[in-house]
Formats: structure tokens, sequence, C-alpha cells
């Protein structure tokens, strides 16, 4: 006997239709959403790779995550690791998670500005000297960050600062922080919702641009730079006045720092480049340009001799001993770079899948510090083999004075483009006169070819001014590294930078 059929209670009955109407409606609606949503998926995981392309970096307990899609919770565990070889000092365990979790969430942006520092000053030798052959992959890991996310302004101003300090490249740290002021839009304004909004970056990205422009001795423009951030701190401090808020304190002390910053660079204009509105930094009578003073009775307005005589002794095998006179007040410092003769100078353009450094490669630089006249430091590079192979038969030494990268004190006297600066032998006088290096003409005689300028227009766009160096190179060979033979003035080779 066939059983009977349950039917539905009327009331349910009445309800199905309606409910499958609505979850049709759903299902539409959901499938619309999706088609929607697709391609802006698509869009911000373009840059990630295959769980295939990473997994090799990854241990059996971290693998279900990515396999499963839950990519940022793996790479956020493993960040987690990072951390704690951070603390421990194990520093070489950090790189390929570092690679790894950029990989798997290539809009962690901490990771990047974190991982590009690490490279950039962690590796080091004995000495606490730094391994120059990560400065390249740092950068390549910084770039990449910025085509990932180009809407996070602290990727963009780490590769500025890292340019700055630790580099000494000044050109490509102001490309740098002019992308950061520039924001994702181009026009200064930042993305609605984020801590700097309206603006695209953070104040210091304009400080730092102007200390920069500075370095670069283009003194109009870092002027400009220090009026364009007070004109943006006035402005945050005036619509917190038009919405009462109380005086944030911050502000107004960011304000005096800006009015101050820009007041100082034009006062060391007046004193190191012209004879009229001079303070007590400059007491010349009658008012001579500082960088300019006589050196004596009778004697004529000119540059200033440092008299530099640099002694290299190879004291034993990868062991070099720099000393020798410079004519200086305390302060200066005598920059040494040792290399193998043909080192590649450029950066790389992408890394893959590691941040490996060619080990058979010789970096090292430093500096020596200049006390009554004269520098001595011994460089052990015996200690670190991974470090200074010298595996290559031959090196560059280069000894050099860049009064860009010098204290105020010695820069009243020699000039931001080191007008003020000579050597008795001409030989030692190294003239940079590299597009990207020009700086701004500010006194008449030193290499310009373009106008002087006049102290009052900004903006400036000219750039005209070569910086003068005081350097020597020397092309030595293995043997001479290894102390089998000296290293003589004979060695040494016209400077070119």
């Amino acid at each position: 006997m066939q059983k009977a059929i349950k039917k539905l209670p009327a009331s349910v009955q009445k309800r199905t239709a309606p409910m499958a109407a609505l979850v049709v409606a759903l299902l539409g609606a959901g499938a619309f959403l999706q088609a929607k949503i697709d391609p802006v998926a698509r869009k911000i995981h373009q840059s990630e790779q295959s769980i295939d392309q990473v997994s090799g970096g990854l241990n059996n307990e971290f693998m279900l995550l990515p396999l499963l899609g839950f990519r940022e919770a793996a790479a956020g565990l493993l960040w987690v690791r990072c951390d704690e070889f951070f603390h421990s000092g194990d520093y070489d365990a950090i790189l390929p998670l570092v690679r790894v979790i950029t990989l798997l969430d290539p809009h962690a942006e901490n990771v990047f500005v974190t991982g590009a520092w690490h490279l950039s000053y962690n590796f080091t030798d004995s000495n606490e000297r730094s391994d120059r052959r990560y400065i390249a992959p740092s950068q390549a890991l910084l770039d990449e960050g910025i085509r990932n996310n180009p809407a996070i302004p602290d990727i963009k101003f780490e590769k500025g600062w890292q340019n700055f300090d630790k580099t000494k490249n000044y050109t490509e740290a102001e490309s740098a922080l002019k992308d950061c002021i520039s924001g994702p839009f181009h026009n200064e304004k930042g993305v609605k919702g984020s801590d700097d909004f309206p603006f695209a970056c953070p104040l210091k990205t304009l400080h730092l641009l102007a200390h920069t422009y500075e370095k670069q001795g283009r003194i109009p423009e870092a002027l400009e730079e220090w009026r364009k951030a007070r004109e943006r701190t006035e402005s945050v401090m005036k619509e917190d006045e038009k919405n009462n808020k109380p005086l944030n304190y911050s502000n107004k002390q960011m304000w005096f720092a800006e009015v101050h910053n820009y007041d100082e660079d034009l006062q060391r204009y007046h004193n190191r480049y012209t004879t009229v509105k001079h303070d007590s930094i400059n007491p010349s009578n009658p008012p001579q340009p500082g960088v300019l003073w006589p050196t004596g009775p009778g004697v004529a307005n000119q540059p200033w001799d440092v008299v530099f005589t640099p002694t290299i002794e190879v004291k034993r095998p990868k062991v070099l001993r720099i000393s020798g006179r410079f004519n200086s007040a305390d302060g200066a410092r005598v920059d040494v770079r040792i290399t193998d003769w043909n080192y590649p100078e450029r950066p790389l353009v992408d890394i893959k899948n590691s941040f490996k450094v060619d080990m058979s490669q010789t970096i090292l630089v430093d500096s020596m510090a200049v006390r009554k006249g004269a520098f001595d430091r011994e460089l052990d590079m015996s200690k670190d083999p991974k470090m200074y192979s010298f595996s290559q038969p031959e090196y560059k030494i280069v000894l050099s004075y860049n009064p860009r990268t010098t204290s105020p004190h010695l820069t009243d006297r020699f000039g931001w483009s080191g007008e003020g600066i000579t050597d008795g032998n001409k030989g030692h006088v190294y003239l940079d006169a590299r597009e990207p290096l020009l700086g701004t003409a500010l006194i008449a005689g030193q290499g310009a070819t373009g106008p002087i300028w006049d102290g009052v227009t900004i903006p400036w766009a000219e750039h005209t001014q070569p910086v003068r160096m005081i350097a020597v190179t020397y092309r030595v060979s293995r043997a001479q590294m290894m102390g089998e033979k000296p290293i003589t003035d004979a060695d040494m080779v016209p400077t070119k930078l």
C-alpha cells in the first residue's frame, strides 16, 4: 500500500512561492555583484604570485592557510615569526621570509619598509660597517612595494630617506620624495580616510625634501619647500581654529621650526656668498663672502687650500692604514671607498625570488674624522671574508671630501658646492659637473654656466653650479691589497666618479 505523502501546512505553502522568488532574486543580485567585484579583485591581487611560486619557502604548518585562500593570514603569521628572528639577531633567516610574505601579500606595506631597512642597515661587518652589496636589493624591494601600493606614502618616504641618509644619493632621494608628495593622483591630494588626508603624505616629507635641496646646493628650491611646508602647517592650524579645536602645540612648534629653517637658509646664503646682511658667523670686515675670506694680511680673497696629503699603508693582508693631512677645522670627514675596479654601481631594477648578492664582490664605504688637521684610521677587512673576498685582480680606492655632505660650520667656509675649497695640487681638485648634481649658481667665477641667483627670486629653475670636491683615486692590484707590494702615489689615477 502506497504511503500517504504528508503535505506542508497551508500557511507554509502560502510562503513558499515568495521565498523561492526571493532566493532567485538574491542569487541574481549576488551574480551581478560578483561580476562587479571580480575585476576589482583581480586588479588588487594581480601582483600576487601563485602558491606554487612561494610554497617552497613555507614550512608545513604554514602551507594550509595559503592553500585555503587565506594568504594574508599566512603572511601575518610569518611576519610574527620574522619578529622573533629580529629580536634574536638571526638576520639571515629573515630575508627568505620577507620574500615569501611580500609575494603572499604584496599590500603589506610595513614588510616592504622594514625589509628594505633590514637589508640596508642590519648586515654589517665586525666593525659595524654596512654591507653595501645589499643596497641594490633594498632599493629594488622598495620599488616593488611602491608599484604594488602607489597610494601608500611610507614606502616612497623610506626610499627617499635611505637615499638621503645611507647612500647620499640626493637626486634619487629628491625623485622619491617628490613622488611621495605628489600622491596617487599626482595632485598632492591623499586618499580619503588615510592618516594624511587631505594631503598625500606626512609633513616630514616636505621637510626632508627641503634638506635634500640644501644638500644639492639648490637653495632657492629649499627656501620654496620650507615656505610650502609653513603654509601647509598654517592651513592645518586655521582649520583647527575654524572648528573650535584646542591649539595643537606640536603644530605650533612645527611652524616655528619651518620659519626658523627658512630664515637660517637665507642667512647662510648671505654669510657665505654676499657682502651684506652678515651676522656673527661671518665677522669679516670689510664684509666679504664667507667662501672667499682672506687667508692672511694682504692676501686676496680666495678659496681655502686644504693641502690634502693622503698615505696608504698595507699593514697585513686586507688591513690598510689610511692617514694624512687635511687643513681644515675639526669635524671634517674624509670618505674612503674601496671596491672592485669594475664594481657595478647601478641598482637592480627587479627582484624575483631572492635577495642573494654576488659574494665575490668587494665594497667598503667608511669615513675618517679630521682632528687638528690630520686623519688616521686602520681599516681591517681580514675578519670578514664573506664581505671582502678580494677575488678580483684590481681594485679602486677613492679618498674624497664632499662639501655637500659636511657639517654646517664647515659649509660656512667651503660653501654648499665647495666654492671655497681648493688644493695646491690641482690633481686633487675634482669638479663634478654631472647634470643631476648641479646646484644653483650662487657666486661668480666657480664654473657656473648660467646666471647668479640674486637672493630674492624664488623658485629658481636653472641648476648651473657643479660641486667642487677634493678627491684622489688609486688603482691597485690584489697583490697590493694582500701586502705583497706597497701602495704609493704612483698608483694614483685621474678621478672619475
